[in-house]
């Protein structure tokens, strides 16, 4: 895989004191379909819920490669240059373009 890769876990406490871990990689893909294929292959295997891509793979000025039942938020107008994926659907997501 293209890049450095970060794992952190992020502990979550909520109002019933239950602690739920979050996995989250960081990763730049350098604009590679093999690195992408590769990452989405990992994420499946680790149960990774969260994904900081840099630089993904884009067709189209889209970013490709990643499978449509995840959520993605992509910055960048012409080509994306980074990425948020969420894979897990558990967690609520809302994207603030005014900030």
């Amino acid at each position: 895989m293209a890049g450095h890769r970060n794992t952190d876990t992020v502990i979550c406490n909520s109002t019933y004191n239950l602690q739920t871990q979050i996995q989250c990689v960081q990763i730049n893909l350098q604009h590679s379909r093999t690195a992408t294929d590769n990452l989405v292959k990992f994420t499946t295997e680790n149960g990774i819920d969260i994904l900081a891509l840099q630089e993904p793979y884009t067709f189209k000025n889209k970013t490709a490669g990643i499978p449509t039942k995840y959520k993605i938020f992509a910055a960048g107008e012409v080509r994306s240059r980074a990425a948020i994926v969420v894979t897990n659907n558990q967690i609520d997501t809302l994207l603030i373009k005014q900030l």
